[in-house]
């Protein structure tokens, strides 16, 4: 038996090594799994295994396109919304659409599926889808009254575009710079309509350049933004007042010519809609629903 011994100690020398070697092993990989796998909990860039999923972030809704290959879009006309009837001021008593018919007419474009939206929105087409109907307001020459109409439009969730002269703030029956910042604020679009309100058509090179830039450079320091629209004095415009006008960097010029406007035109000659203080809500209707 005495000759065995020295075997047994071997097996047992073995014996204690191998459970040494296994619990360093087991020691091993606890460490790696709770300090490799917490530093890749903590690292959002660490490799992830071919299986892996990635996790994504919330899901993005992108502004569908427009597939239509034009859209027609009313652009309407106002002066001063107020009441007015004053018989030594013709042309101030047709520049001027009562509150109560404007306000019938919000109520009919609400509840007859238009939307009103601004030349920005207008310019987006085709790369944002348009509504099935809209339709643009337009305020010309930034009477005071002008204002009542952006505070009925803000209550009913409609938008406008406002044409400022831009030296004419301030005074009497205008409105003041506080009041189309607050307008702006309130996703109003405010456009040029000069500086001074001249005929373009008969004035210099360097008038018109003037009356386009200057006013431009007014309100965008006024409102800290991009201006795009511009509308010419009484609708009077010929090539050299249209290329002044784009050339300042305006996206788009309305004249006064009667018809629908369309994505498809010229945007530098855009059709509007008149509406007049005579207007019946049913004429009103007639002139809006040509769309069909």
């Amino acid at each position: 038996m005495i000759p065995n011994k020295p075997r047994k100690l071997q097996n047992k020398l073995i014996y204690f090594l191998a459970i040494v070697f296994t619990a360093l092993v087991c020691g091993l990989i606890f460490l790696y799994i709770n300090i490799v796998g917490a530093d890749s909990k903590n690292n959002p860039e660490a490799p992830k295994g071919e299986n892996s999923e990635a996790v994504s972030g919330p899901e993005t809704i992108e502004n569908p396109s427009d597939n239509r290959f034009e859209v027609t879009i009313p652009i309407l006309m106002y002066h001063h919304i107020r009441t007015y009837n004053d018989p030594n001021d013709q042309i101030g008593n047709n520049l001027s659409v009562p509150e109560s018919n404007f306000k019938q007419q919000i109520d009919y474009l609400k509840n007859n599926g238009f939307i009103t939206i601004t030349f920005a929105d207008f310019l987006s087409f085709p790369t944002k889808k348009l509504p099935d109907k809209p339709v643009i307001l337009t305020f010309d020459d930034g009477y005071s009254d002008s204002f009542g109409a952006y505070n009925l439009l803000k209550e009913n969730n409609q938008l406008g575009v406002f044409y400022i002269i831009t030296s004419y703030f301030e005074k009497s029956e205008h409105l003041s710079v506080k009041q189309v910042k607050n307008m702006a604020e309130n996703d109003m679009e405010i456009g040029s309509h000069t500086a001074s309100h001249p005929d373009l058509t008969k004035s210099s090179s360097e008038k018109i350049n003037f009356e386009v830039v200057e006013s431009k450079k007014i309100l965008e320091n006024i409102l800290g933004k991009n201006v795009i629209s511009f509308c010419y004095p009484s609708g009077k415009h010929n090539v050299k007042v249209e290329e002044t006008v784009k050339n300042a960097g305006y996206l788009t010029a309305t004249t006064t010519d009667y018809a629908l406007s369309d994505t498809s035109e010229n945007k530098m000659t855009l059709s509007r809609i008149r509406i007049n203080p005579s207007d019946t809500l049913n004429g009103f209707a007639k002139k809006i629903e040509i769309l069909k």
